[in-house]
């Protein structure tokens, strides 16, 4: 058997990527936009701010909850099956939310759709590392598919709200299930690229490298607990305390997803060329969304607060593909969708828990308490990256 040319292996490994972006796309969607319909969750559901942020956060906290599970599932059986039943089950729970409408049953299948998205993101990881690693360009793939997530909550801030404005959150929903059935579509009929090696017992798995891993793990919490304190709250900042209507709100919304698309992209191919300095690339953002948040609670009470407030949540959106494929290129290649799904209980525990945080801080307090208390996470991210960065310098030292 010959083996495959440079040329088909580029040609199928893209075609991956185009599969790995549609089904995040699908995905990020439906996680992106519905914090962009805030204020109709609220109407829909007569939620205050903390009831909207408890009903995002659980549905966040339910992927926390099983992104182990699929990320297991993915190393044990085909990675592109285990990502189909996700998008499948996921199409499902939105479709059924849609029927019932307002009721309970809206509620927990919302809910149960969260346990369901934790599949796509995990199973591609681990194709995407697969068919690039050796190209060299997987930071440009993980960077890029990541890309889909801004673009999700474009959708969403857009399009999503103002299905649900004209003709009412139902249709939202019905509408979020048919993208994810098309994002299925594309992970069926993407080449099959390079074919995966054979997998080993549990017993003979190699070992990772936790304690080596864990600054990383901690580093993503507390990017998710700043990124979600944003993107959660945002469109019901600017009705509540800014006045903007829901339109407004989701355009906003969406313009701050739009500048995150350029950027994830951009530094996916800086970290391609400049791979020892990812982690650096990571602390900058840190400590430069912190500053931006510091600057919103000192001037909450003028109007710039909203343009800081944009620039704060397009630097909180710009670690995921850096952080990613560090962990990537940090374990063994067998290892890869367990540690993913380590890796997204952390991130998805965190943005599930941050809405409810943030929402209670405000409610209790004020928004300058929150904005603070997101830039103390920013910070603590900055720390936990300086912590691997120099357990990385002393294991190549001591080599």
């Amino acid at each position: 058997m010959t083996n495959p040319s440079p040329e088909k292996l580029r040609r199928d490994a893209l075609g991956i990527l185009a599969a790995a972006i549609a089904a995040q796309l699908a995905v990020s969607t439906a996680q992106q936009g519905l914090p962009a319909l805030g204020p109709i969750l609220a109407s829909t559901f007569n939620l205050t701010t903390s009831g909207v942020g408890l009903l995002l956060g659980t549905i966040s906290l339910g992927t926390a909850v099983a992104v182990i599970f699929w990320g297991n599932l993915a190393d044990r059986i085909d990675d592109r099956l285990v990502a189909l039943i996700g998008l499948v089950g996921t199409a499902t729970c939105f479709a059924v939310a849609a029927y019932f409408k307002a009721s309970q049953v809206a509620h927990f299948t919302l809910i149960f759709a969260g346990i369901m998205m934790a599949s796509p993101t995990v199973a591609m990881t681990k194709g995407l590392a697969r068919n690039f690693v050796h190209l060299g360009n997987i930071g440009f793939a993980l960077s890029t598919r990541q890309a889909a997530v801004p673009v999700g909550g474009v959708i969403g801030g857009i399009v999503l709200t103002g299905i649900a404005v004209a003709h009412g959150l139902s249709a939202a929903l019905y509408a979020l299930a048919g993208l994810i059935i098309i994002g299925g579509l594309f992970v069926i009929f993407a080449p099959a690229g390079l074919p995966e090696p054979p997998r080993l017992k549990a017993e003979n798995l190699p070992p990772v490298n936790w304690r080596r891993l864990l600054p990383i793990l901690i580093a993503a919490a507390f990017f998710c607990l700043t990124q979600l304190g944003i993107v959660a709250l945002l469109t019901l900042y600017l009705s509540s305390s800014r006045g903007w209507t829901p339109t407004h709100a989701g355009q906003l919304y969406a313009l701050m997803m739009a500048f995150v698309i350029p950027l994830r992209i951009r530094l996916g191919v800086i970290s391609d060329r400049y791979p020892t300095q990812r982690v650096k690339f990571q602390i900058i953002i840190a400590l430069l969304g912190a500053t931006l948040l510091l600057l919103c609670a000192v001037l909450e009470q003028y109007a710039i607060v909203v343009p800081l407030l944009f620039l704060a949540g397009i630097s909180a959106m710009g670690w995921n593909g850096l952080l990613f494929t560090t962990a990537v290129v940090a374990v063994p290649p067998e290892r890869v969708g367990f540690t993913q799904g380590v890796l997204h209980s952390f991130i998805f525990a965190a943005g599930g828990l941050s809405p409810i945080i943030m929402s209670q801080i405000v409610e209790s307090f004020s928004w300058q308490a929150a904005w603070t208390v997101m830039a103390i996470c920013s910070v603590m991210a900055a720390v936990s990256l300086k912590i691997f960065d120099r357990a990385t310098v002393q294991v190549k030292e001591s080599a």
